[in-house]
């Protein structure tokens, strides 16, 4: 195995990536349940719709997809 094959079985960028929208949507939970509801519009409820759908998507996707032992379970 070479070194690359052993850095892309580690999937580090995903993992990254997954904290970063992980921390991202937390803030932004923060952000939306802050606003009274008096203030908050329609927009704001898309906003939150599309942001919540997006890390629940690419969660989605890093779970179906692997490295080599994707279907085995072997680690």
């Amino acid at each position: 195995m070479t070194w690359a094959e052993a850095f892309n079985n580690w999937r580090i960028f995903p993992r990254l990536i997954a904290f970063f929208m992980a921390y991202m949507w937390l803030q932004f939970n923060s952000y939306f349940f802050s606003i009274p509801m008096a203030e908050q519009a329609e927009w704001a409820l898309v906003q939150y719709g599309v942001i919540t759908a997006t890390f629940i998507g690419f969660a989605k996707f890093y779970m179906e997809t692997g490295g080599k032992h994707a279907n085995h379970n072997t680690p």
